[in-house]
């Protein structure tokens, strides 16, 4: 919980104080970059969280734990490339390099965290979606039923 709350500040660091590229004046030198680094860190270490959780349940979460690693393993090769570009400038020579490992890791990111709501039907048992609707929507589990089967329904049709 206290994570997610670092992670929110540091993206709005990241949002509100520009990197100094393109045009733009940085206002606080490094600032961008520092809450970059630790937004970065802190996806990363919920893909690895949620890997672990995924890795100790013996049902089924072996297909959940593998999608977690890669997911990781992309937001750490995105942060090294983005810190080797400050190293090597390959973003003179590859024109959106920056964006490119940045959407990497967005969308990586992404995924680990719809896997863990349990929502995604390729990788949760109809129980664990009808659990997540029921959280969430704080209604019963029959009710949560009867929308997954709803929803079911409407899409193969």
């Amino acid at each position: 919980m206290v994570l997610s709350k670092i992670a929110a500040l540091a993206a709005l660091g990241v949002a509100l104080y520009p990197c100094g590229c393109d045009g733009h004046a940085q206002t606080i030198l490094g600032l961008h970059y520092i809450a970059a680094a630790i937004m970065f860190v802190v996806l990363a270490y919920f893909c690895y969280m949620f890997y672990k959780r995924a890795h100790a349940n013996a049902y089924a979460e072996d297909r959940r734990a593998r999608l977690y690693a890669v997911c990781g393993v992309v937001i750490v090769v995105s942060i090294l490339a983005l810190v080797a570009d400050t190293v090597f400038k390959f973003s003179d020579a590859i024109p959106r390099f920056v964006f490119y490992f940045e959407f990497a890791w967005l969308f990586a990111f992404g995924v680990s965290w719809l896997t863990a709501s349990r929502i995604l039907p390729v990788l949760s048992r109809g129980e664990e979606r009808r659990a997540a609707i029921a959280f969430r929507k704080r209604v019963t589990p029959a009710r949560a039923n009867a929308v997954v089967s709803y929803t079911l329904r409407t899409r193969t049709s």
